[in-house]
């Protein structure tokens, strides 16, 4: 007979307990990845799935100023899910003023901060959550580097609970990680990712860029020429709907800006004739 747990059933602190052992293993699979003998994402899925997260980032920050930013990412999401799967980094809008302030260890919530960004807002609307934790891993002179956790749901007491105890142990262990860790998996995977873009066009109905309907459809229209605006007001969206669409766009092509995304878009194969017809109803 197999006994089954109603979650609906457990109290906060039978919750904890189970969530405590079940991260036992995330936090030896965290400290194995950070000396090299274990996969980043790995950590990061072990990590989700430990406090009921949708989906968990390391990002990293430029301190130049400078808007572009470097994720690993682990989502829980399939690939064509509704908003598209993390792909970015929200850290630097949720926190605003206190982004460079913010201390290693601490905990920041999207729920207890009064301003917060359109690009998140549109992020989380099409995906149905309710709550950003942020996490300040490490500060120094070039970067800043953050834990993300996005959650369907507003946190739970455990969940609470839990984060607190983890923070900063996962922020001290983050600065004793292997040397070049971060951008050597950043690397790894923005070269498996290119590989498998550029086997097949971007646009074709192999769709292997993994692109979501309305980035597809961003993507198709930036291929034929149309300006930013023009997009904007074809498909009737806000600005901050349309960076995030680029964003995404260039994080799954794996190219830094919009020249290069155009670029890749408008040098790869065209579509086929035979493939036009469905092109037109992804699009």
């Amino acid at each position: 007979m197999t006994l089954r747990l109603d979650a609906t059933a457990l109290s906060d602190s039978d919750s904890l307990r189970l969530a405590e052992y079940g991260m036992i293993g995330a936090i030896e699979q965290w400290c194995e990845c950070l000396h090299g003998k274990s996969p980043l994402v790995k950590s990061l899925e072990l990590l989700g799935t430990g406090v009921d997260a949708e989906a968990v980032a390391i990002v990293r920050f430029s301190r130049s100023g400078a808007s572009d930013s470097r994720p690993v990412c682990w989502d829980r999401a399939p690939e064509d899910v509704r908003g598209g799967r993390l792909h970015s980094g929200y850290a630097r809008s949720l926190l605003g003023a206190y982004f460079d302030a913010a201390r290693p260890g601490s905990l920041w919530y999207r729920s207890m901060l009064d301003d917060t960004s359109p690009d998140l807002v549109d992020f989380h609307a099409a995906r149905i959550l309710r709550e950003l934790v942020v996490i300040p891993l490490e500060t120094n002179d070039r970067h800043i580097d953050m834990l993300e956790i996005h959650f369907a749901e507003r946190l739970r007491n455990f969940q609470q609970l839990l984060l607190n105890t983890l923070a900063p142990v996962l922020s001290r262990t983050w600065r004793n990680r292997t040397q070049g860790l971060f951008t050597e998996t950043v690397l790894r995977r923005a070269e498996q990712r290119r590989s498998a873009t550029l086997d097949k066009p971007i646009l074709s109905t192999d769709n292997p860029a993994r692109l979501s309907r309305a980035e597809y459809r961003v993507g198709l229209m930036l291929s034929r020429g149309m300006s930013l605006e023009d997009v904007k007001a074809e498909l009737n969206i806000r600005e901050s709907t349309l960076r995030t669409h680029l964003g995404n766009l260039y994080a799954k092509t794996r190219v830094s800006n919009l020249s290069e995304l155009v670029f890749l878009l408008v040098s790869a194969s065209p579509i086929g004739s035979r493939d036009k017809g469905n092109a037109a109803r992804l699009a």
